[in-house]
Formats: C-alpha cells, sequence, structure tokens
C-alpha cells in the first residue's frame, strides 16, 4: 500500500489463504516481562480466523471473504471492526442471528436501483455484493443506488466505498442499525435512540489513487469503546455519558446504561437522525425507536460515473490537485502536518503488514480459545 499522488491507495483485492499454513505467534513482552501484546503476521491471523469460521459452519469462500475482509480492516488500523468480531459472530451463529451459508441475492430492480437481501448472512457478504451489484448498474446508466437488507455487521464501509471507487467511479455508502437496540442518544439528551449509523465517501484519484472518507455520527464508534474496555483503557473525554447522563471515560460502564455521544453536537445528531431514516428505509427495515425493529445494518450505497456527467472530465487530475494543495497547507501550533481522509490507515497498512497485527490479550485469548474448541491447531508461542 502506499500513497500516490497524494492519495491513499485503498486495496479491494480479496487474497485467498491457503489450508495448513501454521500460525506464528509473535509474543511482545513489557519491561516486567509480562505478556502484553500479541502480533500475528496478517497472513496467518487470516488462516486461523478462516478456520474458526468453517468450523462454525460456513463455506470455504465465504470463511475466506470474511477473515479477509476482518484481516484487512486491522491492517488499515481500525481495530474495532476487525477480528474483535470473530467471537461475536460466533455467537450469533450459535444464537441464529447469523446464518452462515447464506448468500445475498437481488430481491427488486427499478432501472438503476435495487434492493438486495442479505438473508441474514455475514454481513461482508452481502455488503460485497451489494458494491459490485452498484458498479454494474453505474456502468449502465452513470449513477446508480442499491439497498442492502436483512444484513448483519457489514464491517468497515469504506472497504465497499474502496471496490467503487477502484473502478474509476464515485462510492457513496451510508448505513444505519445494529445487533442490540441503540447506542447513540441524540444532543442534549441521555437516552439510547439512535446506532452508531456511519457513512463512507471514496473518489477515484489519479495513477489508480483513492482518497476516502469512512466515519461514525457518533463521536466513536460502539466497536471502538468495545476495544478500550478489552484492552483496560479510558474512553477519550466528550464520547460517553452514564446512565444518569454525566460524562464518563469509563468504558467498562457500556453495558450499564451508557450512552455514546453524537459528533459534532447537533450536526452529528441531525446526521445519526438521517442516516437512521433514509438507508433503513429504503432497505425494507424500521428504525431502532420502531416496534417492527429488527436487527441488521440496513444499508444504501451509490455509485457515480463521472464521465456521465462530463465525457471530457478530469475529475482523476483535479482530486489529485486538490490533495496536493491540502498536504501542502502550514500546519497549525501543535501538529506536524496536515493528514488526508485515509492517510493514516494507508501508514497504518504499511506498517502493519510488515511487522505484524497487534491484538490485545483479551482479542487472542478469544481467538485461541475459539480455535480450541472448535477443535483447531494452532502455532506455538515464542
Amino acid at each position: 500500500m502506499g500513497d500516490l499522488i497524494g492519495c491513499p491507495t485503498v486495496s479491494s483485492v480479496l487474497r485467498r489463504s491457503n489450508a495448513g499454513v501454521t500460525l506464528p505467534l509473535i509474543i511482545d513482552l513489557g519491561a516486567t516481562g509480562k505478556r502484553l501484546t500479541h502480533t500475528m503476521q496478517a497472513e496467518s491471523l487470516r488462516v486461523l480466523c478462516r478456520g474458526i469460521f468453517e468450523a462454525a459452519g460456513a463455506p470455504k469462500d465465504i470463511a475466506s471473504a470474511v477473515a479477509e475482509s476482518l484481516v484487512m480492516t486491522n491492517l488499515f488500523g481500525h481495530d474495532s471492526h476487525g477480528v474483535l468480531r470473530v467471537k461475536q459472530y460466533v455467537s450469533m451463529i450459535k444464537d441464529g442471528m447469523i446464518k452462515p451459508r447464506a448468500r445475498p441475492r437481488v430481491k427488486r430492480r427499478f432501472g438503476a436501483t435495487a434492493m438486495a437481501t442479505g438473508g441474514y448472512g455475514f454481513g461482508q457478504i452481502g455488503a460485497r455484493f451489494t458494491a459490485e451489484l452498484a458498479i454494474e448498474l453505474a456502468r449502465q446508466h452513470g449513477i446508480s443506488a442499491v439497498s442492502l437488507g436483512q444484513s448483519t455487521h457489514i464491517g468497515r464501509l469504506g472497504e465497499y466505498t474502496g471496490m467503487i471507487a477502484a473502478e474509476g467511479l464515485i462510492g457513496i455508502c451510508f448505513t444505519s442499525g445494529t445487533m442490540f437496540r441503540g447506542w447513540v442518544t441524540p444532543y442534549g439528551g441521555r437516552e439510547r435512540v439512535f446506532g452508531t449509523n456511519p457513512m463512507s465517501f471514496a473518489v477515484p484519484c489519479e495513477d489508480s489513487g483513492t482518497l476516502l472518507l469512512d466515519f461514525a455520527t457518533a463521536g466513536v464508534a460502539h466497536g471502538k469503546i468495545v476495544l478500550a474496555r478489552a484492552k483496560g483503557a479510558p474512553v477519550p473525554t466528550g464520547m460517553m455519558l452514564d446512565r444518569r447522563g454525566r460524562p464518563t471515560t469509563d468504558a467498562s460502564i457500556l453495558d450499564d446504561g451508557a450512552v455514546l455521544l453524537p459528533m459534532g453536537a447537533h450536526k452529528g445528531s441531525g446526521l445519526a437522525m438521517m442516516m437512521e431514516i433514509i438507508p433503513t428505509l429504503l432497505a425494507g427495515h424500521r428504525p431502532i425507536t420502531s416496534a417492527e425493529f429488527h436487527f441488521g445494518n440496513p444499508t444504501l450505497m451509490m455509485a457515480l460515473e463521472p464521465r456521465a456527467f462530463d465525457e471530457g472530465s478530469d475529475f482523476r487530475r483535479q482530486v489529485g490537485a486538490l490533495t496536493r494543495r491540502v498536504k501542502a497547507t502550514a500546519p497549525a501550533e501543535g501538529f506536524d502536518e496536515v493528514l488526508l481522509p485515509g492517510e493514516p490507515e494507508a501508514r497504518s497498512y504499511r506498517d502493519r503488514a510488515k511487522n505484524g497485527i497487534p491484538l490485545p490479550d483479551a482479542v487472542w485469548e478469544d481467538l485461541r480459545g475459539m480455535a480450541q474448541d472448535l477443535g483447531l491447531g494452532f502455532g506455538g508461542e515464542n
């Protein structure tokens, strides 16, 4: 992974792992010699996760694709949506919430639009199907909008907008919902009303680069609170309220009535509300507050072909020129440089692809325990 003409490159290539690969484990030790962090190479982690999903009932191609998606997310530095989720997914399979063999299908087509259904299979499989369909329709019509219903957790939205942008199109993705009953309170409130309701935008840049933005409308994603709890770390100030509506940084009280705050005060609250409406209803779901709410990640993906609006468009070149101008901005006091959307992720990818993916003790123990429970082997510790 590398920056091309100022644009962080996003890969949508799916690599397949080979069965039978050993799983080397590298242990980082603190000054006291206490085991602090487990670092695994990406390929070993893919093989481990794929094996867990196969043992839990997923076909090999589905297990491989979901494992690839989660590990890729860790490589990009978004650990809250990476292999931390394996335990959750396996539990959902056991509870009948994820149907591991289900495959998405088109429910309805109308011109440049379509509705897809994931059949409550793995969300990543449904989301990739939806992105591919959005690309196909945009090629035909210049623009497309495809909703995805009956979807479980789809993971990192940037994976799918990145797929669209890699085809030279503009990618937009909105999603909502939750596996639970919401985490985010409206601005000025202290009750759970919204999901974290993220959105993502990706545009093609010069020389096959991609400029990508991906963020939750909550101040912090729910998964990042879960990750902080796993690490025993505090939540940043201004992101959470306790059950009485008082500010807190204690991640351990997440399941004790705590609520997440919207990003940007009233502006983020308004965005969260629109995300609760648009992808939710167009995918055939109902908002979290509805008596008809059903868990899932209803999603809307859109793709736009720049050439459909102007055949002589120099879209990619203009994006490249803008990113170079942004990078050339003099940094303010306390900053070393101005970063582009997606640039921290591209740097994380380069580092972790070379040096391995760090896992908190709690996440590693979950993975190892599941592997043992499912009768899978794993490499020895060093």
